[in-house]
């Protein structure tokens, strides 16, 4: 029976996310600027009966709803469905339906970047939960320190990683003899 996350894990640090205003407003740039486009592409076929002109309408109607619903209902909530309307209308575009792919590749790193960035901290590694999931052994680091709520990783590479935690129950002083063991375990056995 496999084990859960708690059990693998001594510690699962929780980090700071950065504003993601950012990521809302490209999204709605994304979505209004591919709207433009399919007006000028229908209007330039000379037929404004087509699919994609209707379909087109769609976004900007969904553009207002999910507007509406960050202000009025719930401000951490996201832009998937209109960027997912548009990756659909580019599939009635001839000759730039890849862009389709690159709606569904940024709906996939818009739904990463939301969620809570964790370091789980266990005997045998330090695993970073990005998406594309980082483990990092005991023996790459020369030391990792938690202190007043600032991890740093410093690894034998010179590469040093310092993430800000959000407020956790995990007791500083516990913590780093934790990882001054592991630290201090691995290098007598290289």
């Amino acid at each position: 029976m496999p084990k859960k996350k708690e059990e693998l894990f001594h510690y699962i640090l929780m980090i700071k996310k950065g504003n993601l205003q950012l990521i809302d407003y490209l999204s709605f740039l994304l979505c209004f600027i591919s709207w433009i486009f399919f007006l000028y592409y229908s209007f330039n076929l000379g037929s404004i009966s087509t699919l994609l002109f209707w379909m087109s309408w769609v976004v900007p109607i969904a553009l207002a709803w999910k507007i509406w619903v960050k202000i009025k209902i719930n401000r951490a909530s996201t832009y998937k469905h209109p960027l997912f309307i548009t990756g659909c209308a580019w599939l009635l575009v001839p000759g730039w339906r890849w862009v389709a792919l690159f709606f569904i590749v940024f709906i996939l790193f818009d739904h990463q970047s939301r969620h809570p960035l964790e370091i789980g901290v266990s005997d045998d590694q330090v695993v970073i939960n990005t998406f594309f999931r980082k483990r990092y052994h005991w023996k790459e680091f020369s030391n990792l320190v938690l202190k007043d709520n600032l991890l740093t990783l410093d690894f034998k590479n010179n590469k040093i990683i310092q993430k800000e935690i959000m407020w956790q129950d995990v007791n500083e002083k516990e913590f780093n003899a934790f990882c001054n063991e592991q630290l201090w375990g691995n290098s007598t056995l290289m």
